[in-house]
Formats: C-alpha cells, sequence, structure tokens
C-alpha cells in the first residue's frame, strides 16, 4: 500500500485486478483513479485500453491533460468513447485542480464512466486542491502494481487448459475461429487469445 497524502492508506491491485472491476462493474458512470509510475505510463496506458475493450467489450478513448482543464473537460464532454482514460496533469498548477474541483459535474455522463490515472505527486495535489473531486474518486483509488500481472509459464498453461475445459475447443479450433472472424463474443475467447500472444485476431 501507498500513503494517500494524508497517511491514508491506498489499497494495490494488479492490472488484471482492475480489469476485472471495471467489468463487473454497472455501466453507470463510476470513476476510479490509478496512481502509477509516469515512467511505464504509456505502457500502462496501452494495456488498459486494450484490456478493457476486451474485457468490457466497450470503446475506449484516452484524453491528456496537457492542454489544460477547459480542453480535458470539452473532450470528456464530446467524447463518444463508453469509458474514458484521463492522463497527463503533471504540469497542472493548484489553480488547474481547483478549476476541476468546480467542474467535476461535467464528468457525469452516459457510459461506464473512466478512469483518473495519476502519479504521486499529482495525487497529493489532487487532494490538496480538489478536495471535492478527490472525495469522489476516493472510495476507488489503488495504487496499481504493475509487476503483478506477469505471469509465469506454468500459470499461462494452467489458465488455457482451464479455457480449454471451459470450451471443449483447442488452441488450434479457437485461433481458426478468429481467423475466420467467427469467434463467440465471451470475453474469455479475447483473454484466450492474449494468453497465446495473438491480439492480432483480436477484433475491435
Amino acid at each position: 500500500m501507498i500513503k494517500s497524502g494524508s497517511g491514508n492508506e491506498i489499497a494495490s491491485v494488479s492490472l488484471d485486478e482492475f480489469l476485472q472491476r471495471v467489468r463487473s462493474q454497472p455501466e453507470s458512470n463510476i470513476w476510479a483513479s490509478l496512481v502509477v509510475e509516469l515512467l511505464n505510463v504509456e505502457e500502462i496506458l496501452d494495456d488498459l485500453q486494450s484490456g478493457i475493450e476486451i474485457l468490457a467489450e466497450c470503446e475506449v478513448e484516452s484524453i491528456s491533460g496537457e492542454r489544460g482543464v477547459s480542453v480535458l473537460c470539452d473532450r470528456v464532454h464530446n467524447s463518444g468513447a463508453d469509458y474514458l482514460l484521463l492522463w497527463n496533469f503533471e504540469t497542472w498548477q493548484p489553480n488547474d485542480w481547483r478549476h476541476l474541483d468546480s467542474l467535476r459535474s461535467r464528468l457525469n455522463r452516459k457510459g461506464r464512466g473512466g478512469v483518473v490515472i495519476l502519479s504521486s505527486q499529482s495525487l497529493r495535489a489532487i487532494k490538496t486542491n480538489a478536495p471535492n473531486f478527490f472525495s469522489w474518486l476516493s472510495p476507488r483509488v489503488y495504487a496499481l502494481n504493475q509487476g503483478a500481472d506477469l505471469l509465469t509459464n506454468d500459470e499461462r498453461e494452467a489458465r488455457l487448459s482451464a479455457l480449454r475445459e471451459w470450451s471443449g475447443q483447442s488452441d488450434v479450433e479457437v485461433i481458426a475461429l478468429a481467423e475466420a472472424k467467427e469467434l463467440p463474443t465471451e470475453p474469455e475467447y479475447g483473454e484466450w487469445l492474449v494468453l497465446l500472444d495473438r491480439e492480432d485476431l483480436i477484433e475491435r
């Protein structure tokens, strides 16, 4: 666990655990926050986008905060995606966070909601300068434990074996169905292709 800036501990989740939370949540504009290492943020964005698209079967859009609060909120308001990834807040000053605090209602939209991706520094800034926004997020603020998602070969094979037993199909049959664009829509099949390193066959 890490500290939120006020002494409160934030639970750690693996990427897979977070994706499962998104998958199981109702489609009712639910927002969360992930605290991540900035060195890995682009890789995390890619993993989140592809993972949510596969498991939650919805359109995902990534929106940078680089151009400021007003542009960010306008893009959120005008987005047609089901789920949003908001990131890149490192240049924001205290007034920017205060401005966001006053515009929190702009995140009330149709769709599943989204996730605000923060560094430890921006987490402290949002807690201090946007307390209402942080309070709205706080039941679902997590520290991402990225390394926890790396499967060993044995773990990967165990999961593949479980999928084969569940479906009664082989890896070869699943790949053939995917190539023919006849793969069933259950998210387990998308996970199966990922485990086989055949993400290229997943229909977007």
